[in-house]
């Protein structure tokens, strides 16, 4: 499941120009050597040691395996060491950079992580910080929605180049009077989808399904706009108002209904979070069919 009009964020990981090539390892004398790349790190004609084993460990692990077994483990416990917080690192072999992605509970978490991380990449890979401030409580329903039971949806899994947990898929941004307008494809199979919005008070907004928003069985990949009234079908006319800051709104796909009945519009986000845990377990033990996964967008409000 992806958002309708860009995927997840490890899509932004291009395939290297085919004229890149990485020097293998060295042990030279001298503090820095040549890497004979498609790109010039920073402007210049040299790596220093550290960045060209890490270069070599992201783009071709099979020539050391321990050595970039090792690599990717410290950086995973880099982007995995802040709390209430969703990092992911992509390496781009066409620039020679690191983008840092995701979000940390507040803009203070994102130096240290900048440190640690040059620390373990070398001087000569540059790290473009791309990272969101996502606050408490938002950050804390985001990690309760990861305890639901159902995998995120991901693409990284076969990329060396990628590190750490998949971000949000999307960043929405909205000024005060706007309506909430969310565009996401369904999953490649037959599916229901529960679009949920976590505000600031630690609450939860059903945008779908709802007391008017009947609950939908969508054809793999078919198209959705929640929050808009299309072909007649009913849609919440939610407007952006005080207080403005960073929220998120969550998806989930089920190969079967998880509730009943409808949910009220609005309640306390952690017990129905729990509930649906409760919910994913018992639908995954009465089908070995079953299928699930979730996604989620970033989204910052404004007064314009």
């Amino acid at each position: 499941m992806a958002a309708a009009e860009r995927g997840p964020v490890s899509e932004t990981a291009q395939r290297a120009p085919s004229g890149a090539t990485v020097a293998p390892p060295q042990t030279p004398d001298a503090a820095r050597m040549s890497a004979e790349l498609a790109w010039s790190a920073g402007g210049a004609e040299s790596v220093d040691p550290v960045s060209l084993a890490a270069i070599t460990a992201l783009m071709q692990p099979g020539l050391a395996r321990d050595r970039s077994e090792r690599l990717r483990d410290g950086l995973d416990t880099v982007l995995d060491a802040v709390g209430c917080a969703r990092l992911q690192a992509i390496f781009q072999p066409e620039t020679g950079r690191l983008a840092l992605h995701g979000h940390v509970p507040d803009a203070a978490a994102a130096g240290p992580v900048r440190a640690a991380l040059k620390a373990r990449l070398g001087e000569s890979i540059p790290i473009d910080d791309r990272l969101l401030v996502l606050p408490r409580p938002q950050c804390d329903s985001l990690d309760a929605v990861a305890r639901v039971g159902l995998p995120q949806s991901t693409e990284q899994t076969t990329d060396p180049r990628i590190l750490g947990r998949e971000a949000h898929v999307r960043e929405y941004s909205f000024v005060e009077g706007d309506r909430l307008v969310l565009d996401l494809e369904a999953p490649d199979y037959p599916a229901y989808v529960y679009v949920d919005y976590f505000d600031a008070a630690g609450r939860v907004i059903h945008l779908q399904p709802n007391e008017t928003i009947p609950l939908r069985r969508l054809a793999p990949g078919a198209q959705l706009q929640v929050g808009a009234a299309t072909d007649g079908a009913p849609a919440l006319d939610i407007r952006v108002a005080p207080p403005f800051g960073q929220e998120i709104a969550v998806a989930f796909a089920s190969s079967v209904p998880l509730f009943d009945a409808p949910r009220p519009l609005v309640e306390p986000a952690m017990p129905y979070l729990e509930e649906m845990r409760a919910r994913v377990e018992d639908a995954r033990a009465e089908d070995p069919e079953f299928r699930g996964e979730w996604v989620y967008f970033f989204i910052t409000t404004g007064s314009g």
